[in-house]
């Protein structure tokens, strides 16, 4: 690191360790938990890709060095007492030598009785999604959205727009959470039908956030000045 960067570094010196939690960049779901000393996270930062300090191999270790499956550096912070790093990667496969994809998959000590995190819900839903494109249309419902014609998809769109609307008119509070639940799963199957990754919608809004909603539209009717219309 230069003079500048040690004014923050956070490592009091070479043999220091400190623990590095490593986050999926998109998901949120954690990854493992490894330690970093200071050449460790100068090695993370030069090459792009999560590296360790092995305890156990007494040297750096490159997570997927041996495995291919790599995590690729979006964002690292540290937390407010400069002891802990928290490291946003996308994953480049299963990160856990087992083959799941988080070292903590199936490895439940204590589970309260919760509905689970919104994004692992989201993510099993995704998946399930992707998996129903091999499956039988005659016999899976999201398959047949995935591979009929467009317009029974978006028949299904129109009709869960029109009843989420009936439902907030009604004031129905049960209503509209269910009639919501069933918009967002037609948008994720439409999101497969067409290849938008989630990933890049999330994009979207962050690029949207904190600009004005005149402003956004107007930008987008100038790149786009004659949209088409739905036949």
């Amino acid at each position: 690191m230069t003079g500048q960067d040690r004014l923050t570094d956070p490592f009091g010196d070479d043999q220091t360790l400190l623990p590095a939690i490593i986050q999926n960049a998109d998901t949120g779901k954690v990854l493992m938990l490894g330690y970093m000393n200071r050449e460790a996270l100068e090695t993370t930062l030069r090459t792009g890709r999560v590296t360790f300090f092995s305890r156990s191999k007494g040297r750096l270790w490159t997570k997927g060095e041996s495995s291919g499956h790599f995590l690729l550096v979006r964002e690292i912070l540290w937390d407010c007492d400069r002891d802990t790093l928290l490291v946003m990667a996308d994953p480049e496969g299963p990160t856990c030598h087992t083959g799941t994809e988080s070292c903590f998959d199936g490895r439940t000590l204590f589970k309260a009785l919760a509905p689970r995190p919104a994004f692992e819900t989201l993510d099993r839903l995704l998946q399930v999604i992707r998996d129903r494109r091999t499956q039988d249309p005659g016999t899976s419902y999201v398959a047949r959205l995935l591979s009929g014609p467009p317009s029974s998809l978006l028949k299904k769109l129109v009709e869960e727009s029109g009843e989420i609307m009936a439902a907030v008119y009604e004031g129905n509070p049960e209503a509209i959470r269910s009639e919501m639940a069933d918009l967002i799963f037609h948008l994720l199957v439409t999101m497969e039908r067409t290849g938008i990754p989630w990933k890049t919608v999330m994009e979207e809004l962050d690029r949207r956030t904190g600009k004005g909603g005149l402003t956004e539209k107007r930008e987008r009717l100038e790149k786009n000045p004659n949209p088409k219309e739905i036949p």
